[in-house]
């Protein structure tokens, strides 16, 4: 057993938290009064309830099927990528094209949008890149 897949469960748990209470910041102040901070606040619920799953649970049974934890931190962290990108690329409208902002708003979300496919990528598939002892499931 790797020495880093303690770590790695624990920030999953730990991330998992983390954007459930920003959900639940979202609930506190109001959030419900207009679609957009609903489809935020569902948006970061789903990746929160993935990842803490994915931090606490070995395995997980999904219609029947047993899930184990690395496919559902690479659910997870793939919905979380998707929001992320769409975020950034709804932000873009606020700038003059090929001003700095918006070359650094587009610049940072292809990068956090490929890390998170490529860190998804290497949960669902055990490991290309990284340890693959890792990402066992006992």
């Amino acid at each position: 057993m790797s020495g880093l897949k303690p770590v790695v469960r624990r920030g999953f748990a730990g991330g998992g938290v983390a954007t459930l209470l920003l959900a639940g910041l979202f609930v506190i102040s109001g959030g419900f009064r207009s679609s957009t901070t609903l489809v935020l606040i569902g948006w970061l619920t789903a990746v929160g309830i993935a990842l803490l799953l994915a931090g606490t649970r070995e395995r997980v049974v999904v219609g029947g099927r047993t899930v184990g934890w690395p496919r559902l931190a690479a659910v997870g962290i793939g919905i979380l990528a998707v929001g992320s990108g769409g975020f950034g690329l709804s932000q873009l409208r606020g700038f003059a094209v090929a001003s700095g902002p918006w070359l650094l708003t587009v610049a940072g979300t292809i990068f956090v949008l490929a890390y998170f496919a490529w860190f998804a990528l290497e949960c669902w598939t055990g490991g290309r890149y990284l340890d693959d002892e890792m990402f066992a499931v006992e």
